[in-house]
């Protein structure tokens, strides 16, 4: 059972997902993310010291007493005293990391992985102490020890054998002895002992990691919303819950803007046949969304998704250079720079390659395409957003690409550009910013989306 940050939020957060986990039977593993904003105010202050500017301290002291506040409220003296010794050591070592964070070495970026994910160490101790005060036996557990990885800061890919045989090696003899491991989110670790994140989400990552190695007959994951819906409910009123999604349309969904889940939880469960449950913390008796691998039924479109906050790059091949060598050095350049490439579409007559990205990651891809030699020009459509339609039902029914940009056109909503991809799951099309709620509600309405199915 993963809880997010919202989740777990203030004093009754944490006796609410207290309660959750003490009724949820032996065997149970929790994962917990960081109290909601206790993450971003950490790594606020740990780019201040990076930076050279004041922040470091007023970061510390404001988690600080936050916890404590939220401790003092929940649990007796004996567990009070020792929750806030530990607090003082886990602050301590915090503020330790600003001699170390003042350059841009790779020492100080994984520095700044570690002095940022500390909330996660203090949500699960005090989850722990909060269940021990319940009667509950439970141990917080750094998911530092368990989850050993490679790759980049800040999407750290877990080794799932090595991190199968530490991770089984360490919980499973609690669960034997009846003791409910409660483990950091978003933290992991490198062989050599530096602690390192799996990313923003991460935390829905390593639930689903360790679910996996662990054989977990079931994944749940704890939110603030009842499951996957049919459309952000923002734009769409009728948006409707989906009982039941399958790996791939979750894989899609979520890559494209639905925030329930993150993208990268998902291969873990399903190369492990498990199912995923999104459950509402604040309605634990619903029956939420379980994804799960599933015979597509009579529908075609299962939901609409979007991504609101993109960008589209044109980008033209330099003359002789030809679309494949352009194509070549954009996409691996794209990757050493890890830029979420959202959809491609290219023109060989016109030797133009066109990629969507989101816009957070705009400058990144400017500076990563500096050094390219085989291309021309770059035009940046910067106030766009995609909208896609997902379905494996979709799968070689005719007919979905017209439906849904004869739908666009009955409202006057241009089409910048189109993709499907090859394994017919999803259609995408680029639509100005401003048009993404009338795009999303004329599709939902288009493919019937709000009535049973």
């Amino acid at each position: 059972m993963k809880f997010g940050g919202t989740s777990i939020q203030g004093r009754r957060g944490v006796e609410r997902v207290a309660s959750i986990l003490s009724s949820g039977g032996p065997g149970t593993v929790a994962v917990v993310s960081a109290m909601a904003g206790t993450t971003d105010a950490l790594l606020e202050g740990a780019e201040a010291a990076v930076a050279g500017r004041p922040g470091l301290d007023q970061a510390a002291a404001a988690v600080r007493e936050e916890h404590l506040r939220v401790a003092q409220d929940l649990l007796g003296e004996g567990e009070l005293d020792s929750f806030s010794a530990y607090l003082g050591a886990v602050i301590s070592r915090y503020r330790a990391y600003g001699a170390l964070l003042a350059g841009a070495s790779s020492d100080a970026r994984r520095s700044l992985e570690a002095a940022s994910s500390a909330g996660e160490l203090l949500a699960a101790a005090i989850l722990a102490a909060s269940l021990r005060g319940m009667g509950v036996s439970a141990t917080a557990v750094d998911a530092a020890r368990l989850l050993v990885t490679e790759g980049h800061p800040w999407a750290a890919e877990p080794l799932v054998q090595e991190s199968g045989e530490l991770a089984r090696g360490e919980l499973l003899p609690l669960l034997r002895d009846g003791t409910l491991p409660v483990v950091t989110g978003f933290r992991a670790g490198t062989a050599a002992g530096q602690v390192t994140t799996l990313g923003r989400g991460g935390s829905d990552h390593t639930a689903t990691v360790l679910g996996a190695v662990l054989a977990a007959a079931e994944i749940w994951i704890w939110t603030e919303v009842d499951g996957i819906l049919t459309a952000d409910p923002r734009l769409v009123a009728e948006s409707r819950l989906l009982p039941e999604v399958s790996y791939a349309e979750a894989i899609e969904l979520s890559y494209f803007g639905a925030k329930v889940l993150h993208g990268r939880a998902v291969p873990p469960a399903a190369s492990a046949a498990i199912p995923i449950r999104i459950k509402n913390t604040m309605h634990p008796d619903r029956a939420g969304t379980v994804i799960e691998a599933r015979r597509p039924g009579p529908g075609r479109v299962r939901a609409v998704t979007q991504m609101e906050q993109a960008c589209l790059l044109t980008m033209t091949a330099s003359p002789g250079a030809g679309l494949n060598r352009l194509a070549g050095e954009v996409f691996s350049a794209f990757a050493d720079a890890r830029i979420t490439t959202l959809m491609v579409t290219q023109s060989s007559a016109e030797q133009v390659i066109c990629v969507a990205i989101p816009a957070v990651e705009l400058t990144a891809a400017r500076e990563a395409l500096l050094p390219a030699r085989f291309l021309l020009a770059v035009d940046i459509k910067d106030q766009v957003s995609v909208v896609v339609v997902v379905g494996e039902a979709m799968r070689g029914t005719a007919g979905i690409a017209g439906a849904m940009f004869g739908a666009l056109g009955e409202h006057g909503i241009n089409v910048v550009a189109i993709s499907q991809g090859s394994s017919e799951l999803a259609v995408a099309a680029v639509v100005k910013r401003q048009d993404v709620g009338d795009a999303v509600r004329a599709l939902h309405r288009q493919f019937g989306l709000a009535g049973p199915g």
